[in-house]
């Protein structure tokens, strides 16, 4: 089980809506300057809320730890990753029979154009198995406010 600190900042029925209480930089920078830091900074300005399961009743403001069992985050990078490579690599192998270089790029392209579809469609359907009830992350327990301290 992966387990993260994270802190409530909402609730809506069964749900709840964390923030990472899990320090976003290393000791060294402390979030000035590396480029980790930045690029953080610069997709999400905002601290990203993510929903989870709270079968133990939690209450805004507390710190928790959340859990997603283990494989779940494996099978998820090797769909977001693993797919679209693949897809890419096929498109433009069948593109190079075809047409040679321009085919290529074309069936590249194609095959991204198409994994990415699939990937979006197969998350609002439901598809991959990997996307069941199992898989929510779901608040284990209370926990301590996340230090940058190891103990």
């Amino acid at each position: 089980m992966i387990e993260s600190p994270v802190q409530i900042r909402r609730i809506q029925g069964d749900t709840a809506w964390v923030i990472s209480a899990a320090p976003s930089s290393c000791g060294v920078c402390a979030g000035k300057g590396c480029g980790s830091s930045i690029f953080a900074r610069f997709w999400h300005a905002d601290e990203a809320e993510y929903p989870v399961a709270n079968p133990i009743g939690a209450n805004v403001g507390d710190h928790v730890v959340i859990g997603l069992p283990d494989g779940v985050l494996l099978h998820a990078t090797l769909t977001s990753y693993g797919l679209p490579l693949l897809m890419l690599l096929i498109g433009s192998a069948a593109g190079t029979l075809l047409s040679g270089e321009p085919g290529a790029i074309i069936g590249g392209l194609s095959g991204l154009v198409l994994a990415a579809l699939w990937l979006k469609l197969s998350s609002r359907l439901k598809v991959w198995p990997h996307q069941g009830a199992k898989t929510v992350p779901v608040i284990l327990r209370h926990g301590a406010k996340a230090s940058c301290q190891k103990h």
